[in-house]
Order: structure tokens, then sequence, then C-alpha cells
């Protein structure tokens, strides 16, 4: 009875150790699915933090062309902007320019209306002039054809 008591035990030891065999045949394997699925976790989150990786440096680099476009933008608003000025100041230049040589121009015209009156009362005096030596060139005559009749007349053979 030992040895069948023996051998019972022993199949129930057999019986034991192959339940353990497979309990832990089948926790291997469960942490080895567990290990490989917290593995394709990694992957898979190292996959996402890449493209979340490359998306980000996809929309920077977007941000920064847009930004470039923009201060191009600017500057050639900020150009035109300059030569807008630039051809305003230059039109207010002209426009001076044209104002002064019109004062200018005015200047000689009111310095030839001057020469002209002076010339007009030039001509006013000469005839003036003109007049009083003709009726003092007349007056003197009268007055010596009257000294000259005046002599003929007190002389002796009147």
């Amino acid at each position: 009875m030992q040895d069948q008591l023996a051998a019972v035990a022993q199949a129930e030891q057999q019986g034991k150790n192959e339940e353990n065999r497979q309990r832990d045949a089948l926790q291997a394997k469960r942490d080895q699915e567990a290990q490989q699925e917290r593995q394709r976790q990694a992957n898979a989150a190292a996959v996402a933090k890449q493209r979340a990786k490359a998306a980000e440096a996809e929309r920077k680099a977007r941000q920064a062309k847009l930004a470039a476009e923009a201060a191009q933008d600017k500057a050639r608003d900020q150009s035109y902007e300059d030569e807008l000025r630039r051809l305003e100041i230059q039109k207010q230049k002209l426009a001076l320019a044209r104002e002064e040589a019109r004062v200018k121009r005015e200047n000689e015209f009111i310095d030839q209306e001057l020469k002209s009156k002076a010339a007009q009362t030039d001509v006013i005096q000469s005839h003036a002039d003109a007049n009083r030596n003709l009726s003092e060139g007349g007056r003197d005559l009268l007055q010596s054809e009257g000294k000259a009749r005046e002599e003929k007349a007190s002389g002796w053979f009147n």
C-alpha cells in the first residue's frame, strides 16, 4: 500500500508539477504577450510621437514661410509707400519751382511795366519840354519882334 500511496502521491505530485508547468507556461505566454503588447504600444507611441514631431515641424515650416511672405509683402508695401512719398515730395518741389518761376516772371513783368511807365513819363516830359521850348521860343520871338518894332518906331525915319 505504501507503494500505492507513494505512487498516488507521486502521480499527484506529477499532476501538480504538470499543472504548475502548464500554469507557468501559460503565465510565461501571457507575460510574453503582455510584453509584446507593451512593445507594440511603445512602438505605436514612438511612431505617433514621430508623426507629431513631423507635423509640428511642417506646421512651423509653413508658419515660417507665411511669416517670410508677410515680411516680403510688408517690405514691398513700405517700398511702395516710400516711392509714393518720394514722388509726392518731387511733385511738391516741382510745384514750388513752377511758383518761383511764375513769381520771377511776374517780377520781370512788373519791372518791364515800370520801365514802360518810366519811358512814357520820359516821353510826356519830353513833350512838355518841347512845348515849353516852343512857348519860350515863340515868346522870345514876339519879344524880339516887339523890341525891333519899338526900335524901328523910335527911330528917325519912322
